[in-house]
Order: structure tokens, then sequence, then C-alpha cells
């Protein structure tokens, strides 16, 4: 897991869309959705239901979600 993996989970989880998290993040939405399939390949789980509307955590991305957010709290 990496910075760039973390920045789009986080992103994602934010604006509930990953073009809008590309946006945010200045790069494209081919990059962001990279970086999150090797973060669910790395994990070997699936952090998000995507759907027409955008996406959505799973049980286990939530997880990963509360763990990485309160890291990233704690360092700020």
């Amino acid at each position: 897991m990496n910075n760039a993996e973390i920045n789009a989970l986080l992103a994602a989880v934010r604006y509930g869309n990953l073009t809008t998290a590309a946006e945010k993040l200045y790069i494209s939405q081919p990059a962001i959705s990279k970086s999150i399939q090797k973060l669910e390949d790395n994990l070997n789980t699936t952090l998000f239901k995507r759907s027409s509307r955008g996406v959505t955590l799973t049980a286990d991305g939530e997880i990963l979600f509360q763990h990485t957010r309160d890291a990233f709290e704690t360092l700020e």
C-alpha cells in the first residue's frame, strides 16, 4: 500500500465518484481506478461497490477506510 493508493481510497470515499475524486487529485480517472484496483489486488478483497451512480464502500472497504482515516488524522 502506497500513498497514491491511500489518497485514491480517501478521495473516492470523500467524493463518492471516481471521476470527481480523480479531478480533485489532478490525475486521470483511469489512474485512480488503477490505484484502487492495485490496492484491492494487494489486499485480496473488494473495497468498493461500483455503480453508475458512483462508489460505496464494502464492509472490508469500511474497515480499511476507518483505519486509514484514523492514521492520517493522527499524523496531522
